[in-house]
């Protein structure tokens, strides 16, 4: 169950800040819109506090669902995407 939501989830920020879906959103000056914008910031930030409360769950449940080393990479994944995240803003 809770690697189902996982997948989802990272899935979705995988979506959020996917190239194509950023130059889809670019404007005329081919600028990025969607994942810089406010709302596509809060949409990034709270996609990855949701991929750390499932892994959370699944490491408290003893990683039935999930191999340790799939979950630490997930995760490993999820801090770099809010480190560029962290940089962007701060840039």
């Amino acid at each position: 169950m809770f690697m189902e939501k996982l997948v989802r989830e990272t899935e979705r920020l995988s979506l959020i800040c996917s190239m194509l879906d950023t130059m889809r959103r670019a404007d005329k000056d081919r600028n990025a819109r969607g994942w810089t914008s406010p709302i596509g910031l809060l949409k990034i930030t709270r996609s990855c506090a949701m991929i750390s409360e499932l892994a959370t769950s699944i490491a408290k449940a003893g990683y039935g669902e999930c191999d340790r080393a799939t979950l630490e990479e997930i995760l490993r994944e999820t801090r770099q995407v809010l480190y560029s995240l962290h940089a962007h803003v701060a840039g």
